[in-house]
């Protein structure tokens, strides 16, 4: 059986194509393999022999039934255009016409997706030239000479933390024997050592050795096919609406084939989610194999401690986008984005070594790297086997290795210059800017720690500020609340750090629900069933149960938290009453107190507006005017936020962390420091969509100046409190 399988899926593909000799760079940076042999580790698994069979046979059922219904309505328009009238007449002419066109309409709909084949070519990649970069192609080379993977025809580097494998031209694929090229993610290089980036390339590698990637191709094909005919609405979609509402007597034969379109849709559908499932199978053998092809060139540990480094190295990639991003609104820009990244790693390389050496032992070998099914947060890996799984798998045998600890940067020549180009291209491609002027590395730094400034005094007092508003009392109410609390000293605040911590249980017990129904909702966990309140939710209506508890800690932070927010700014106003530095510490509460109004304002809008558009939405008959009306109550929206904004304006201005005047406080809410109008049609041009993301991304902004005045009041409390000889 087995020898019948390697013959069917050997049969799938055609022979490989002749190339003419290349010459193979070599790289003195090689790190050290296994010194056991490991050729059986890569040998296909009847799983996955078994798999790749059901995906075949998969395939060649679509394509068949595709096939036989290209032929049918293609058969379908010739035979209404040769059978015989009879009687000729009005009545009858038309009825022929529309059976022609209702045909050549259903043949039009299997065949539109024809028209929108492309080769997607990412334009977020740098090519690299072999002589500029012979280290690197070195290392690839040797790498393709361990595996037996074929070379690529270019390497490509493209900003995130990533790696991948594809054709040069996927179309073409299906039909001819296509070159493949790999991708490096440049962010993927600060957060591993040269042993765990040559583990990720030969699982990358590995799948350049796969015959059956040709069978994902084909499923990837054939699933865009289904998904254009399915959930697609072009032009195609607006004339048949155009001819359905025409007059009856011609728009017969198009409400006689929409019921035919939405069969055809319908059978589709299913025919995607079964294609969906054989790939999502083939394709969890497939990782396992690529993770063999690296536990053979890099032993076992190095896989799985490339996989457990990559979550903490995304999210420093992320953070430092964020600053850049944040920066750009400032016209603060920097050469190199890379070289801060790689400060920021090296900032936590030291926990990162003690969460390292505070992982057990793990019985097979090594470190136990991952003790439950978690899915790896990079998008590379997202789609993955649970992390676990593949500890496991990498680790069945354990096979040892050196550990080679110098950085992969070292394989690439003229590195700065690489990282500066690929800076320019973050700044152009995903800011939409393009630098003349930029600021020193150690403004660049100054300006990431002004982000993070005081966020060491939200943790002191439990991140009860991080998901909730503080409630600043009005100074009547403060004046009032401080002459009944009497002299405040450090009993006083340590009490109120008690009763935060009781009013904080419930709420970290929500949380803890709320967690649970991510990793239900995101298949990362064993469990399927959330429990909340005597109410069931199973993974179908997780998404009902986290809302639900979402309301819930919201109603808590709204009902419980107030009278503890007028207890603790009361107390810090007694002793600014004391230094006399009341005052200073009244701004802040009135600046934080415009910038919540503000924030608040964003969020009801939006929720109002987006209400008020699913409202006309449901209404049967949706006229002009209503239309206009609608767009009438968004401008004045509009209108009242941008009076809210310069409200703002009243209040006694206290700089923050890189946001040191009014302006920039406007501006940090939003470009430009108003709410732009969109004109005519906004629902057809694309202006709501334009405004709606201004609003979204304000709500966005909102949350970080909020932070940021959060953090500022903590510190002035700090400096209060240790004023007052007050031990916090």
């Amino acid at each position: 059986m087995s020898n019948f399988i390697d013959y069917i899926i050997f049969s799938f593909y055609f022979a490989p194509v002749k190339t003419k000799p290349k010459i193979l760079m070599t790289t003195t940076f090689y790190p050290e393999s296994p010194a056991l042999s490991t050729k059986k580790l890569t040998s296909l698994t009847p799983s996955y022999q078994f798999r790749a069979l059901l995906a075949i046979l998969a395939i060649i059922l679509f394509f068949v039934l595709y096939t036989t219904l290209i032929l049918s309505l293609g058969y379908l328009v010739y035979y209404t255009i040769i059978y015989d009238m009879g009687s000729i007449n009005k009545f009858t002419i038309l009825m022929k016409l529309g059976a022609i066109i209702g045909a050549a309409m259903l043949f039009a709909f299997t065949l539109k997706f024809i028209f929108k084949l492309k080769n997607h070519r990412p334009s977020n990649r740098i090519k690299l030239d072999k002589q500029d970069h012979h280290e690197l192609w070195g290392f690839v080379n040797q790498i393709c000479k361990e595996t037996g993977a074929p070379q690529p025809k270019s390497i490509y580097v493209d900003p995130d933390v990533n790696a991948y494998v594809c054709y040069t031209n996927m179309w073409l694929s299906l039909f001819l024997p296509v070159q493949k090229e790999l991708t490096i993610g440049m962010g993927l290089l600060d957060c591993l050592n040269l042993s765990e980036f040559k583990a990720v390339i030969s699982h990358e590698f590995g799948h350049f050795a796969q015959r059956s990637m040709k069978i994902g191709s084909y499923i990837i094909s054939a699933n865009t096919i289904i998904h254009d005919m399915i959930f697609a609405r072009d032009k195609w979609d607006d004339l048949l609406d155009k001819w359905r509402a025409s007059d009856l007597r011609f728009s017969a034969a198009a409400w006689a084939i929409t019921p035919i379109i939405w069969i055809i849709r319908q059978i589709l559908k299913l025919f995607y989610q079964f294609l969906n499932i054989m790939n999502s199978s083939l394709s969890r053998e497939m990782e396992f194999n690529a993770d063999k092809v690296a536990v053979s060139t890099s032993g076992s540990d190095a896989i799985v401690s490339a996989l457990w480094k990559l979550d903490g190295g995304s999210t420093n990639w992320n953070s430092t986008i964020n600053y850049a991003y944040l920066a750009s609104q400032k016209k603060e820009y920097v050469k190199n984005l890379y070289a801060h990244n790689g400060m920021a790693v090296g900032r936590g390389a030291e926990q990162q070594q003690e969460s390292l050496s505070g992982l057990p032992d793990d019985l097979r070998g090594g470190k136990l790297y991952f003790s439950n099914s978690e899915v790896s947060k990079v998008s590379m890996y997202a789609s993955h086997p649970p992390n676990d799984k593949r500890e496991k798998n990498a680790k069945t045998p354990y096979i040892a290795c050196a550990e080679d600890s110098r950085s992969p940067w070292i394989l690439f020549g003229k590195k700065e210059t690489l990282q500066e180009d690929m800076t320019a291209l973050i700044y152009n491609e995903y800011l939409g800017v393009v630098p003349v002027d930029f600021v020193a590395p150690q403004a660049f730094e100054n300006f990431i720690k002004g982000e993070t400034q005081g966020s060491e005094l939200m943790e002191e007092y439990g991140n009860t500020f991080e998901n909730r508003f503080l409630h600043i009392p009005e100074i009547g109410d403060l004046e009032e609340k401080a002459q009944t609390m009497g002299s405040p000293d450090a009993n006083s605040l340590q009490k109120l750090k008690m009763e935060l911590n009781t009013l904080m249980g419930p709420i970290t017990e929500l949380e803890l629900l709320m967690q649970k129904a991510r990793q239900i909702a995101e298949g990362t966990t064993k469990e399927n069933i959330l429990s909340v309140h005597g109410i069931t939710y199973t993974k179908k209506n997780v998404g009902q149960g986290y809302e639900y508890l979402l309301r819930q800690r919201e109603q808590l932070f709204n009902e419980a938290f107030t009278d503890w927010d007028i207890a603790f700014c009361s107390l810090h106003y007694n002793l600014a009453k004391q230094k006399a530095k009341e005052v200073m510490l009244l701004d802040r509460y009135n600046q934080h107190r415009g910038i919540v109004k503000i924030y608040r304002s964003i969020m009801e809008t939006k929720g109002a507006i987006y209400q008020k558009v699913a409202d006309l939405q449901a209404e049967e008959e949706v006229t002009h005017g209503r239309i206009n009306a609608l767009t009438y109550q968004i401008e004045q929206s509009i209108n009242k936020l941008n009076e809210e904004m310069e409200g703002l304006a009243t209040y006694n201005f206290v700089p923050m962390p890189n946001i040191e005047t009014w302006d920039e406080l406007q501006n940090a809410i939003v470009g430009g420091g108003t709410f732009k109008h969109e004109t005519g049609n906004i629902f057809e041009n694309g202006g709501f969509d334009k405004m709606m993301n201004t609003i979204e991304n304000a709500a966005i902004h909102c949350q970080r100046i909020d932070q940021k005045s959060i953090r500022g009041i903590l510190e002035f409390h700090k400096e209060i409190l240790k004023e007052a000889g007050v031990n916090g």
